[in-house]
């Protein structure tokens, strides 16, 4: 038996992790404000041992910092694990794992959807239970919910492009990772219209090194592209093209080395950080915010290359520290506004 409070308003989830918690026996306690976790903690357990799960876009709805949710639960729950969801990206990597568990956090996945439910809410619920053989028996038990769901449910485009990829043995971040090495690539910095774009690949090319790479045919080698963007591991230079073969110039996403979110995110906050300033963009203006690509130029001036900015920027967006002021944009080297989800309570 287990009792799960789980923060989080997307349906998918919540039907998925209700199954999950009747599959084992549990008990789920769902709720979609952040302002009602305290109340939630201090309801009991009766008995029970207890896990927390944390939609970290429902954290930042009200500008709760996930160390600070943490540090509630631990206060009046100590032996609770704690799970973080990644909602508002379908790929989380070692620095996000990290990061979660510098905050407190006992692990990290992406967005839970029927499309990678092994890589997201079966693989949570093995790190918050720690008895691989429960959950194995449980997750046979919910597996006609994950087919429903999947038939069912409209969008999830970028969840199955890399859940159809893992299908085929694809080891994506593997696969990024051997696209920069030698014999990989050919990475380099290239014009169009007068502007340069440093440290890009063209798509094309880059599909005829998948087909001889992975000696498979075109059509798969971009499937295979598309599941690398839809992960983030690869991203069109300006962030407006879909991966296809054409002329047009990808990079593969890179951190600078030792980088850690937590300590960008305190710095890029503090008084030496870039400018958060009420602005102004047709007749309306946007308190708190600040710009993309003077973002850019801040990371370019602390010796970041530009990939590795653009990489950064993003990073801020996919855990849900950040966003686009109408939520139209991911992070993007222009003149588009961005705020930070801390600055949202202020404003109201």
């Amino acid at each position: 038996m287990l009792k799960i409070l789980l923060l989080c308003n997307d349906p998918v989830t919540l039907a998925l992790m209700r199954a999950s918690a009747d599959a084992l026996k549990g008990v789920l306690d769902a709720f979609d404000d952040a302002a009602d976790l305290q109340r939630k903690l201090n309801k009991g357990t009766n008995g029970l041992p207890v896990a927390v799960v944390l939609d970290l876009a429902a954290l930042a709805a009200r500008g709760i910092r996930l160390a600070n949710a943490c540090t509630r639960v631990r206060q009046t729950l100590p032996d609770a694990k704690i799970g973080v969801i990644a909602s508002a990206t379908h790929w989380v990597d070692d620095v996000i794992v990290e990061w979660a568990r510098e905050a407190g956090a006992d692990y990290a996945v992406a967005q839970i959807n029927p499309w990678r439910w092994n890589m997201t809410g079966e693989r949570l619920l093995n790190e918050l239970i720690g008895d691989r053989d429960t959950v194995d028996a449980a997750m046979r038990r919910i597996t006609p919910y994950v087919r429903a769901a999947a038939q069912t449910t409209s969008g999830g485009a970028q969840a199955r492009v890399i859940a159809a990829a893992e299908a085929d043995g694809i080891d994506l971040a593997a696969l990024a990772f051997r696209m920069q090495r030698s014999g990989g690539v050919n990475i380099a910095d290239r014009s169009y219209l007068l502007r340069v774009y440093p440290e890009c690949f063209v798509a094309s090319e880059s599909i005829v090194w998948l087909e001889r790479a992975l000696r498979i045919d075109r059509e798969k080698a971009i499937a295979i592209g598309l599941a690398l963007q839809a992960a983030g591991l690869i991203y069109h230079v300006a962030r407006e093209q879909i991966f296809d073969y054409g002329n047009y110039y990808f990079r593969v996403a890179q951190l600078p080395p030792r980088w850690t979110l937590d300590r960008f995110y305190s710095l890029v906050r503090s008084d030496a950080g870039f400018s958060v300033a009420d602005r102004t963009s047709r007749g309306t203006a946007y308190a708190s915010c600040f710009v993309g690509s003077e973002a850019v130029d801040w990371m370019l001036v602390q010796n970041y290359t530009l990939n590795q900015a653009m990489s950064c920027g993003q990073r801020l967006l996919d855990v849900s520290l950040a966003h686009h002021v109408l939520d139209e944009h991911p992070f993007k080297n222009d003149k588009l506004f961005y705020r930070f989800y801390r600055d949202e309570q202020r404003l109201e």
